[in-house]
């Protein structure tokens, strides 16, 4: 399946927003989030949201600085004008993650992002979101009933039982959850096996 079987999940058209996120807290979702990204981004006025902070980031795999990015953004260190970047592939706009130690969980944190949210939605055609487990449930509160769509990233072999995996955290987002499972082999395209739960 293509980027577009993602997008068409979103009712017929692009997502005004979409998560990314690895199934497990091993896996890395990076490779996912940007291609479908990129592919949304041949259509639409798309930008991608690194809400890592671990060190799996969209920053590392784009050769873009990680700072300042989203946590600077949120904190009001940074304004958009020094977050905003341009992916040197595509015309994606990325936002990197940012300083991992600049901001603490706490509920000030999550009502910030969820105006920055909202305010990025209002600007762009597709929010491609990029997290780990960390981030899903750290933000979670924010985000509830906010998306439309969310790819939870299956590790290699996951369908053939050799890999359990605990979708039911996501189901707290209260979206429909789209299981993409990672290719065994060299991806000649973007989806291989995908399921909505």
């Amino acid at each position: 399946m293509r980027v577009s079987r993602a997008t068409t999940a979103g009712k017929g058209g692009v997502p005004r927003a979409l998560l990314v996120a690895g199934a497990t807290t091993k896996l890395d979702a990076t490779a996912e989030a940007i291609a479908i990204a990129r592919g949304l981004a041949k259509r639409e006025q798309v930008v991608l949201v690194d809400l890592t902070r671990g060190p799996a980031s969209i920053s590392g795999a784009l050769g873009l600085p990680r700072t300042p990015g989203l946590t600077d953004l949120v904190a009001g260190r940074a304004g958009f004008e020094d977050v905003v970047r341009i992916d040197d592939d595509s015309a994606l706009q990325v936002i990197s993650a940012g300083n991992p130690k600049l901001l603490g969980a706490n509920d000030g944190e999550n009502a910030r992002f969820a105006r920055l949210f909202e305010a990025l939605t209002h600007t762009y055609d597709s929010v491609v979101l990029h997290a780990d487990r960390e981030a899903v449930r750290r933000l979670t509160p924010a985000l509830k009933f906010e998306l439309p769509l969310m790819v939870a990233v299956l590790p290699a072999g996951a369908g053939d039982g050799g890999v359990k995996t605990d979708l039911a955290e996501f189901s707290a987002l209260g979206c429909p959850v789209l299981v993409y499972e990672q290719s065994k082999k060299p991806r000649s395209r973007f989806f291989e096996r995908v399921a909505a739960v």
